[in-house]
C-alpha cells in the first residue's frame, strides 16, 4: 500500500496529457503559421494567464487528499533554427519556476512532448496537443500506441519488512481525442480518452517472520483517464475549463488497490 503514491505520478501524468489532430476533407489546411496564430502561438508574443487547479485522490479506506493550487503565468515563445520547432516557458510567479519546452509545427498539428519526471528518471512521450482548425465531430490519436522503458527501483522501508518495487515498462494501449461541439464564436468542447498500463515487479526482503514470502512477483497497473475540455478560443486560447477523471488499479500480493483522481482546472489569459 506504501507504494500508491508512485503511481498517482503515473496517474497525474495522463491527467494532464494534452489533446489534439487529423483533418476534415471539407477543411482547408493551414499553413504552419497559419496554425500557430489559429491557437494564440505567435512567435515573440507574450501572454499572461490565470490558473486555477482542484484535485482530490479517492481510495478505498483512506482519507481523502484534495488540492487546490492557484497561479499566474506568463508564456513566452520564440521561433528555434527557422524550421518552426517552437521553444516557450511558462514563468510562474508563485514560486519563481521556469519550465521550458518545445512545440513542434506539424501541420495541421502542434506537437508537443510529455514529460514525465519523478526522482532519477525521466521519461519523454510525443503527443499531438493541437489541431488547427477544429471542426465538429472530428476524432484522432494525440498519443499514439507505444511502450517505454521506465528501468527503476522504489524501496519503501519498514523495520521488518520493506517493498521492493521495480517498474518496468509504461504502455500506452490506445487514445483518442473527439470534438463534441464546435461553436461559430469558437468554443469547443472536447472528450479525451487515454488507456494505458505498467509493468512491475515486486517483493519483500528481508526474509523473517513477517516477511515469509520474498519470492520476486509480476503485476501490472492498469490506468484509464477521461478528460472533457471546454476551450474559448479566438486567435488565442482565452479560457479552457477541464474535468480530469482518471483511474490506476493494481495489485500487491492479495491486497488490490484503486486509486481514483478526479481533478478541475481553469486558465484564462489576463486581457
Amino acid at each position: 500500500m506504501r507504494c500508491v503514491p508512485l503511481f498517482l505520478i503515473f496517474s497525474m501524468f495522463f491527467a494532464c496529457s494534452k489533446k489534439s489532430d487529423q483533418t476534415s476533407p471539407e477543411t482547408p489546411s493551414l499553413s504552419n503559421y497559419e496554425v500557430l496564430t489559429y491557437w494564440g502561438f505567435a512567435v515573440g508574443k507574450t501572454h499572461k494567464y490565470y490558473s486555477f487547479d482542484s484535485s482530490i485522490v479517492i481510495m478505498a479506506n483512506q482519507p481523502q487528499q484534495p488540492t487546490v493550487t492557484r497561479d499566474t503565468f506568463i508564456r513566452f515563445i520564440k521561433d528555434t533554427f527557422g524550421n518552426l520547432n517552437i521553444m516557450f516557458y511558462d514563468s510562474f510567479f508563485s514560486n519563481s519556476q521556469k519550465i521550458y519546452d518545445t512545440l513542434y509545427v506539424a501541420n495541421p498539428f502542434i506537437m508537443d512532448t510529455i514529460n514525465i519526471n519523478w526522482s532519477v528518471f525521466s521519461i519523454r512521450i510525443g503527443a499531438k496537443a493541437y489541431k488547427s482548425p477544429l471542426s465538429s465531430n472530428d476524432i484522432w490519436t494525440p498519443v499514439e500506441k507505444q511502450s517505454k522503458y521506465v528501468g527503476v527501483n522504489v524501496v519503501f522501508p519498514t523495520a521488518d519488512c520493506s517493498l521492493h518495487l521495480y517498474l518496468d515498462t509504461l504502455k500506452v494501449d490506445g487514445s483518442q481525442s473527439i470534438v463534441l461541439e464546435a461553436s461559430p464564436d469558437t468554443s469547443f468542447k472536447l472528450l479525451y480518452k487515454t488507456f494505458s498500463k505498467i509493468k512491475y515487479r515486486y517483493q519483500t526482503k528481508p526474509q523473517t517472520q513477517f516477511c515469509s514470502d520474498t519470492t520476486m512477483k509480476n503485476d501490472t497497473v492498469f490506468i484509464s483517464h477521461f478528460d472533457t475540455v471546454y476551450l474559448k478560443a479566438y486567435n488565442a486560447i482565452m479560457k479552457s475549463l477541464a474535468f480530469d477523471s482518471s483511474k490506476a488499479s493494481f495489485q500487491i500480493g492479495n491486497f488490490p488497490v484503486d486509486v481514483i483522481i478526479k481533478s478541475y482546472s481553469r486558465r484564462e489569459k489576463v486581457q
